[in-house]
């Protein structure tokens, strides 16, 4: 029989793909000669009993196929065996061989073994790896995992059930289906309202964890304050064993103080016409000697030098004793700073005075040592400036306020200096003209206002506003 050439290149072609088809899958499926290309690499694992791995299972590295068994020999001891894995190389699946653990495990409770290798060093430099040259690696028996046998669970599991006694199981039973018969309704309630109690707590989860962070800054704080703590309860226990200590006199106290209240409301009820008024024109001098504090001060310390002078003048021998020093010109008048010319008694016309003539001497001049350029000036009473031209009074209207708003321009004048502001009052009337031009009613007096209204102690702050 002659085949055709057409025949003969279809069988050649169709033999080609079949030496090449079963290369790759014996190649890439089966491991045929990956170990002369240098695609695989060998590593061991000592294991002190097979855990039901077999050849040829599966090896995967953080879960992902790496290689399979290879076959299993006893160990020179005859005490374990030793696992050759036949592995893949691959750059992107190194595996680090530092701490590296061998777990056999099951993939189900009837599914077949495989090797799990579980990593215990990172990636990175200077780590050594399974495929590193110098030989094959061998996993150490302190870094495996065996599977727990069939045997040995049945086992486990028959020594629990024999520990349990029957009778006592029975009993557990019976005493159960006692407590909860005919509750089923009441369970199910109990149920129902622990899975809205969860949804509550779900519901409520970022408030419990923000008050839970919340709550350590202010342990944090408790700690760092416990000293303190500490120190505050020693001392209200001392303060409470004295008040328990002082328990009669307390009391005596706290009885009498009704009536000392009581006398104390009619003490001030009878004062009440004069004590506002009292209070207020105390307030009043309470200012004036508050201004007047560094001439009081003086006067303090010049007092008992005085007094010990009186008593060097008349020592007590029927006799006083006297000098005179006189100091005229001494020191001399200041001249400086005054352009004025003289004028005659007689002359009686209006002049404008000179407001710029002063002493224009240096403070450390010997001249005029008791003039107004030595003052403190912290003795110095607050003199609001008048604006230029305010001739009429503050808020007064134009030709308005008679004799009495004449008087009231005397104690202010309408502007401001950027930070209060003036106005005029009438103390005849009450009334106060704010630099707007409105009106407003004022107190007449200390404690009394304009209404007639009896509360007068309730004026005794805005009183001497109205001085």
């Amino acid at each position: 029989m002659i085949l055709k050439r057409g025949v003969k290149f279809q069988l050649i072609v169709f033999a080609v793909i079949t030496v090449v088809g079963v290369w790759i899958v014996s190649f890439n499926y089966i491991g045929f000669g990956r170990e002369a290309f240098g695609k695989q690499y060998n590593a061991y694992v000592d294991l002190t009993d097979s855990g039901g791995v077999f050849t040829n299972a599966e090896v995967t590295y953080r879960g992902v196929p790496v290689g399979r068994v290879g076959e299993m020999i006893l160990t020179d001891a005859k005490d374990g065996i030793k696992v050759r894995l036949i592995l893949d190389r691959d750059e992107k699946r190194r595996i680090p061989r530092e701490g590296l653990k061998a777990v056999v495990a099951n993939r189900s409770a009837v599914g077949e073994q495989y090797i799990d290798l579980q990593p215990a060093a990172k990636d990175g430099r200077g780590v050594k790896y399974l495929d590193d040259p110098g030989g094959p690696y061998t996993i150490p028996r302190q870094n495996t995992t065996l599977p727990v046998s069939t045997a040995e669970l049945l086992r486990n599991v028959d020594k629990l059930v024999s520990s349990v006694n029957p009778k006592h199981l029975g009993t557990i039973v019976d005493e159960l289906d006692a407590a909860f018969a005919g509750s089923a309704t009441d369970l199910q309630k109990i149920l129902d309202d622990t899975d809205r109690l969860l949804q509550t707590f779900d519901e409520a989860f970022p408030d419990t964890k923000a008050l839970l962070d919340n709550s350590r800054t202010v342990l944090d704080t408790q700690r760092g304050q416990a000293s303190n703590i500490a120190a505050f309860s020693r001392q209200l226990n001392t303060l409470s064993a004295s008040i328990r200590k002082d328990d009669r006199a307390l009391r005596n106290v706290i009885d009498a103080t009704p009536g000392a209240v009581s006398e104390t409301d009619k003490l001030i009820t009878g004062l009440e016409p004069t004590l506002p008024v009292l209070l207020a024109n105390l307030t009043t001098t309470g200012q004036i000697i508050h201004q007047r504090i560094p001439g009081l001060r003086s006067l303090f310390i010049l007092y008992p030098v005085t007094v010990a002078g009186a008593f060097t003048v008349t020592p007590g021998d029927g006799t006083q004793h006297l000098g005179l020093a006189l100091n005229i010109s001494s020191p001399p008048n200041c001249t400086t700073g005054y352009n004025t010319k003289k004028r005659w008694p007689q002359d009686t016309s209006r002049k404008v005075p000179r407001l710029d003539n002063g002493c224009k001497a240096p403070k450390d001049s010997e001249q005029a040592v008791r003039g107004h350029r030595n003052i403190p000036r912290d003795a110095m009473l607050p003199v609001p400036k008048v604006p230029a031209g305010a001739t009429d009074g503050a808020g007064f209207p134009a030709g308005g306020g008679g004799g009495n708003a004449g008087g009231a321009r005397a104690a202010g004048a309408a502007g401001t200096d950027g930070t209060v502001e003036y106005a005029g009052y009438d103390p005849s009337t009450g009334t106060v003209y704010a630099p707007d031009g409105k009106q407003y009613a004022m107190p007449r007096s200390v404690g009394t206002r304009q209404l007639g209204e009896d509360a007068s102690w309730k004026w005794l702050l805005v009183g001497p506003l109205s001085q």
